[in-house]
């Protein structure tokens, strides 16, 4: 009788008290309160760096273009018309220069949530960056499109930077409100 009884209080005896559990519980919600913060964050900057990336992807998918099909290909702007966002809207790649995403289309990038995608220095305004069949830049300036996050405090920042010539370059920004 005494080993049976010896086995029901050690059976007993080998699992959680309801005391330790709540307080498992509450130290996995606070770390879990921690990290929720920082991993937003890290979404957040991953999305602004593929932002910039389709940028990029852009514009050295429209020089080779010209250079295989031998004739201007254009970055179009879906709607340039906002001066501090001109190619936030959206935009395309597509042959020759027609001024807008209605001519034959190779390529459409959505718009860029959350974040401006501004123009500056020589491109400021622009809405079409044309590459000729050489893939060389037509416009004849260089300068850079910024993209930077509508969440005050959210930085940093990406820019892309375009030679005279039209190789892109992208750096990280710190973005002033």
């Amino acid at each position: 009788m005494q080993k049976q009884l010896r086995k029901i209080t050690s059976i007993a005896s080998a699992g959680f008290t309801l005391v330790e559990l709540l307080v498992t519980l509450a130290l996995a919600a606070i770390l879990l309160g921690m990290a929720l913060p920082a991993m937003d964050n890290f979404l957040d900057q991953r999305t602004r760096t593929t932002q910039i990336i389709d940028f990029v992807m852009a514009l050295n998918y429209a020089r080779s273009e010209a250079a295989r099909v031998g004739g201007p290909v254009s970055v179009q702007a879906v709607d340039a018309s906002d001066g501090d966002n001109e190619w936030g809207p959206g935009y395309c790649v597509v042959l020759g220069t027609p001024g807008d995403c209605d001519a034959p289309v190779l390529r459409v990038f959505d718009a860029v949530n959350g974040a401006t995608l501004n123009a500056v220095g020589g491109l400021d305004d622009e809405g079409t960056l044309t590459f000729n069949s050489r893939g060389v830049l037509t416009l004849g300036a260089a300068g850079g499109v910024e993209l930077c996050s509508t969440v005050d405090g959210e930085d940093p920042g990406r820019q892309v930077t375009l030679s005279l010539i039209g190789r892109p370059n992208t750096e990280e920004l710190i973005c002033f409100p």
